[in-house]
């Protein structure tokens, strides 16, 4: 029986042997290393996270920052909100809280869903495209969109991004 149970062992690590002998470990040397640590640093941020809301949904479909060649990057964060409380919604003010390492909010940015984007039109700007603030209610269901892009010059550095909408007008 001893040698029963000592031939199967053998075999077992036999094949097990010969299972992970293909197997390598990829050894990055330091420029390699020092290249993917920059492009982190460059190319990541902290993404947004959404705070509940229970007459909202609000999902980010997006959250990137956008280089070009022409223009200095951009964090972009756009997504779609869906109604859903039982009365209509006029419009919603989202807020984006940009807080540091301790929590502390150190900047703020906020927006109107896409069909009440006039909302935020300054006088002037009213004029020049002759019109009045203006919004299509988000009824019971249906959704809307947003978007937001602000150049990242004008960010301090930041650790966390929490997204607000609980500014709603029924």
């Amino acid at each position: 029986m001893k040698k029963l149970i000592a031939i199967a062992a053998l075999l077992a690590f036999g094949a097990a042997g010969a299972a992970l002998a293909g197997t390598r470990v990829e050894i990055k040397d330091s420029d390699q290393a020092r290249a993917e640590a920059t492009m982190h640093a460059t190319y990541d941020h902290p993404k947004t996270q959404v705070v509940p809301n229970d007459q909202l949904q609000v999902v980010v479909t997006d959250d990137l920052i956008m280089r070009s060649c022409c223009m200095p990057p951009h964090l972009i964060v756009g997504g779609k909100i869906t109604n859903v409380s039982d009365r209509p919604i006029d419009y919603v003010r989202l807020h984006f809280a940009f807080e540091d390492r301790n929590g502390k909010v150190i900047h703020g940015e906020s927006l109107y869903n896409h069909h009440a984007e006039s909302l935020s039109d300054d006088a002037y700007i009213q004029k020049i495209l002759n019109e009045k603030p203006h919004f299509e209610p988000i009824r019971p269901g249906q959704s809307d969109t947003f978007r937001f892009s602000i150049p990242c010059i004008e960010l301090p550095t930041f650790s966390k991004v929490e997204l607000f909408s609980n500014d709603i007008k029924q």
